[in-house]
Order: C-alpha cells, then structure tokens, then sequence
C-alpha cells in the first residue's frame, strides 16, 4: 500500500488531535476546582495545541492538572516538529515509497537525492533537541528566584518547548507581562521563537555552511534571514514608537519592543497587553500576524519565501522582466505561481473564515472578531480577550481555521508539486482580457 506524504500529514495531524483530545478528556487531566468538564474545550485546547497556536478558552495552569498540562506540552511537541517526519519517517515505516513521492520531498525539503533525508532529519532534530534543552537550563535559572527548583524547572522545560514551537500558551492569565522587567527571560524565549520560526533546514544549511567553510548560503538560506530580519525590525520600530510604551523607561521599551516585535507575530506571547496598543498598532498587527516564516518551521502564516516570491513578480510585471530574478537567481515560473496560489488562498480564507464569524458573534466587537481568525488561520495565537466568549459555533469554526491554516496551504502545496499530475492536451483559442 502506498502512503503519500499528503495522506500522511492530514492523518497525522487528525490523529493527533483525536489522541490529544481523549486524553486531555481523562479525569486525571483535570483540576475540576476550576471548573466543569467540558468535551468542546478539550477539542479547541487539543486543536490548538497541535497547530501550535496558543489560543485557549481556559486557562491552562488552572484548568488542568499537571498530566492534563503535560498532555498538552507533547502535542506541541509533535505538532511543532512532528509533521516534518509524517512525510518521511512515517512513509517509510509504513510503506513504500514510490518515486513520485520521493521527488515530492526532495522538492520539499531541497535536497538533491532521497538517501541524505534521513542525515538531514536527524540534524534537525538534534538541533531542535538541544535548542530546547540549553533554553529549558537558561529559563529554570530565570524561574529560580521567584519558584521552587521543581517548579522552576517545570516552567523552564514548559516555556522552551512553547517558545521553540512558536505556540503561546502560558500558566499565567497575561501572558509574560508580570515578566517585563526580567530582560533575561524576554531575549531567552525571543531568540528561542527565532530559532524556531527559521526552519529546522535553514538552521541546518548555517551549521553546514561554517562546519564546510562554504562561501555563501544557499539562496533559500539568505530569503528566510533577509525577510526574517526586515519584518522584525519594522515590527520592532512599529511597537518602539506606540503610545503604550511611553513613559515606561528606555529599557523597558526597548526590551518590550523587541519581544513584542518577535513574539506577537507567530508565537502569541507578549509582555504588553493587546488591548493597550491603539488601533492603529492592532491594526498592522493583523498584517504581521499574517506573515509566518521559512517552510519547515514551526510557525504558521505565509511563509516568507512564498512573500518573497510574490514580491518578484510584482517587480517582473511592473519592470516588463521575462524572468523572475530573486538575489540574482532566475526562480522558475511554477514556484512563482504556486507563491501566488497561496497568497490568494490564505487571504480569501481569512476572509471567508471573518466573514462567517462576524455573523455568528454578531455580539462581539467586529475587529475582536477579525483578530481572532486572523490569529487562529496564520498560528499566530494573539487575541484581544474573546476567546472564552465565542459561542459553540464560534470555537468550532476558530478550530476548523486552526487545522487549516496548519495544514491546508501545505497540504495544497504538496499537491500543487505533484509531478505525475495530468495535464490538459487540449489547447483553447486565446483570447485577450482588459485588466488594470
């Protein structure tokens, strides 16, 4: 029997969720001091979890119990990384792999021959083992001077494989905004979510690049720091500059600003409330929110490389180019339009999920609403305080857009790169058509 990588990686994140939420459905993974049980908030928090979103209709530290929280941190775990090993591992234990599949992934993953897969899985995963254990060490040292060692370490493991994963969930009700003055910890989990919104490969091609002493990066590589570094620091002047942060100290804003500017878009934590940034800040924190990082990372969105691609061709129709020229590299016309596919397909998405969900909380705040959905399609996990207020409707159509934006756009992607697909003999008159 074949398993194609497509097939794989929706029944792995489905089995996943089915898993998470039978578990998180134990008694034993309650604290029913805080409340009652409730099967749609163990579905949204089992969905949430694998998507790596960090949204949550409850709070996870009260709500449930230490093996309720543990459950919660191996979903992320998987789901953060997991999915990488549905198209790969997965395929080759269950099945066999045919030789399209095997083209698939070496277009997926860049590589030049199926055999150094496996070299390139287990260095990603080294890297992502020893990322979050030296950030697990650094944050237990944080945790020390207000928790117990057990509790500290328990926190610091906890926030590592969150920061990695890019999933916001956190023990406390604001976030990390008592933290706001503990520096160390804000820069600890912001290079962590770095980290982890690169990409396992990208991180990869650096560690190979110094260790081979190559000359350059490939040009994947230079995209995904490029893009990385240009949205961070404009996110970063933009929150520098909010009337939030005024008065606060140079420090603080500084320190705040840069977290913001790196944990808002992707990893859903913060260390300055939502609601006190203007509308104006809120409002283009909707647009970066949207935009993820390198493919093969743990965070949502557009990815980067599919923004840069769009970028080119707008640039090539403006200057009349045949071609489309990224960093002085011709980028084939097919990756262009599958760019374009998925811009399209994200943003119309977003727009029908907002729609659909303004009319089912027509009581809440119509740009609340749009956040929302913005936050659960791109991953983002950011929310102006309506989670727990959504009707049943309203968390099941917030938890259809959390599985979708994890893996529809891939999962179209994959299909998009299927080399054996039939194309159309048939070849219709053109015809021309006004546009502008």
């Amino acid at each position: 029997m074949n398993y194609s990588p497509a097939k794989n990686l929706v029944l792995f994140f489905l089995g996943l969720i089915i898993v998470g939420t039978v578990l998180l459905s134990l008694p034993v993974a309650h604290n029913f001091n805080f409340g009652s049980f409730s099967f749609i908030t163990n579905l949204f928090t089992s969905v949430s979890a694998v998507c790596v979103t960090g949204l949550s209709t409850v709070n996870i530290g009260e709500w449930y119990s230490i093996f309720g929280q543990l459950i919660i941190l191996l979903l992320v775990q998987f789901g953060g990384m997991g999915y990488m090993f549905v198209s790969t591992v997965v395929t080759l234990l269950l099945g066999s792999v045919t030789l399209k599949d095997r083209r698939i992934m070496q277009d997926i993953f860049d590589i030049s021959s199926f055999g150094s897969l496996k070299k390139l899985i287990l260095k990603a995963f080294f890297f992502v083992l020893a990322t979050e254990f030296t950030g697990a060490v650094l944050l237990t040292f944080v945790f020390l001077k207000d928790f117990s060692f057990l509790k500290a370490a328990y926190l610091g493991i906890f926030y590592s494989v969150m920061a990695f994963c890019n999933a916001g969930f956190s023990f406390f009700n604001n976030s990390l905004v008592e933290f706001a003055n503990k520096p160390i910890l804000l820069y600890v989990i912001s290079f962590l979510v770095i980290f982890g919104r690169l990409g396992f490969f990208v991180i990869v091609d650096i560690y190979d690049t110094y260790k081979e002493k190559r000359l350059h990066f490939s040009t994947h590589t230079k995209v995904i720091l490029s893009m990385s570094a240009i949205i961070t620091f404009f996110a970063f002047i933009l929150f520098l500059f909010s009337d939030a942060f005024r008065g606060r100290g140079v420090f603080y804003s500084i320190n705040s600003a840069f977290f913001q500017s790196v944990g808002s878009r992707t990893a859903g934590f913060y260390s300055m409330p939502v609601t006190l940034f203007s509308e104006f800040t809120k409002t283009l924190l909707l647009f970066l929110m949207s935009l993820g990082s390198s493919p093969a990372s743990t965070a949502g969105g557009v990815k980067l490389t599919t923004l840069a691609l769009v970028f080119v061709f707008i640039r090539s129709v403006l200057k009349g180019d045949d071609d489309f020229i990224l960093l002085k590299r011709r980028v084939p016309a097919e990756s262009v339009r599958r760019a374009l596919a998925i811009f399209i397909i994200f943003f119309v998405s977003i727009t029908f999920f907002s729609t659909v969900l303004v009319l089912l909380e027509s009581c809440l705040e119509p740009f609340a609403v749009v956040f929302e959905v913005v936050s659960a399609f791109a991953t983002a996990g950011l929310s102006l305080g309506i989670t727990p207020d959504l009707s049943f409707a309203g968390k099941i159509l917030i938890i259809i857009a959390m599985i979708s934006g994890r893996i529809g756009i891939l999962t179209i992607l994959i299909f998009m790169l299927n080399p054996a697909a039939k194309r159309k003999s048939i070849k219709y008159p053109e015809s021309k058509i006004l546009v502008g």
